[in-house]
């Protein structure tokens, strides 16, 4: 029975082949890579034949292949299977010098680390050629998620001296590679005042600056929302006040992913407001006003996660 097409087949020594070895290499390419479609197998298994020629019974676009030189030297060959037959392709090699105490786990990650860094200087055509169009493990590897959920912590300077805080929930739609759609939803606080802002807005992005796979991005946008605010400032004689407010303005953000899909995102925004609320404070001799702000810088930091 023929197995599923594999975009990588790692072939290690069959003492590496299990356990802490096998796990933190395939742990460490994941993260590079993405959920690439691979199989790691000892050396002394799997022959040539299996996936080379047309009665292979795993087909792998690239194979990897360790070998011991000395006990802490390690060869490490990346090849697509044309290159063994003389065929042309894709062939390179490296070899990786561990000291005595590193651990199996440690030797892992970098043989993962090295593996990644190979495969990323085949041409960009290798790595589509030869795989199905269908191929969910391709898709993952070269096209970005088009929808994502995040959470974030965001400041808002709502007056002078003032800044409120709370939790901002976001909801992305990928309309091309670097262009997409964000709806949001955030809760602020602020203990001066008493205040409490509620507000929903809708924005397009831009990632113009974005790496492989969009793995990292840094993009600008405009937001459009509503936002209900309301404060009272401490005092015997204060008045509670409370509107509603168009709200727009730019963004500027970026993304990093740090594993897999798990990314940190960051976000500088400068609102602008409809119009000011006012808080009045004192009798007639002795009014105080205390005017917030129309125009307002916003920083947010937290996470999100591509589904």
């Amino acid at each position: 029975m023929e197995l599923a097409s594999l975009f990588l087949l790692v072939l290690l020594p069959p003492a590496d082949a299990t356990g802490d070895m096998a796990t933190a290499v395939t742990a460490s390419l994941r993260r590079e890579l993405g959920e690439v479609s691979m199989a790691i197998a000892p050396d002394t298994l799997v022959t040539p034949a299996m996936w080379q020629g047309e009665k292979a019974s795993m087909r792998a676009r690239f194979v990897v292949h360790l070998v011991w030189k000395k006990k802490d030297t390690a060869s490490i060959e990346v090849f697509s299977p044309t290159s063994a037959k003389d065929a042309g392709g894709f062939r390179r090699e490296r070899e990786l010098v561990f000291a005595q105490q590193d651990s199996k786990a440690e030797r892992g990650r970098a043989i993962g680390l090295v593996v990644a860094e190979l495969l990323r200087e085949s041409p960009a055509a290798a790595l589509a050629a030869g795989v199905p169009v269908g191929d969910a493990a391709t898709q993952a590897l070269s096209s970005p998620s088009h929808l994502v959920l995040g959470g974030m912590f965001a400041m808002a300077r709502v007056r002078t001296g003032n800044w409120a805080m709370g939790p901002e929930l976001t909801y992305d739609f990928g309309l091309s590679e670097s262009l997409r759609l964000q709806a949001s939803g955030t809760a602020l606080f602020g203990s001066a005042d008493q205040y409490t802002g509620i507000g929903a807005d809708v924005g397009l992005f831009w990632d113009f600056l974005t790496s492989d796979h969009g793995r990292h991005a840094l993009g600008i946008g405009l937001e459009l929302g509503v936002l209900h605010e309301s404060a009272s400032v401490a005092s015997d004689n204060a008045k509670n006040a409370s509107m509603w407010n168009l709200v727009v303005g730019p963004s500027l953000g970026g993304r990093m992913t740090v594993w897999r899909k798990l990314r940190i995102v960051g976000e500088l925004d400068l609102r602008a407001t409809s119009g000011t609320m006012t808080v009045t404070v004192g009798d007639d001799a002795n009014r105080t006003q205390h005017t917030f702000s129309r125009w307002r810088p916003v920083f947010a930091l937290g996470l999100e996660f591509a589904l």
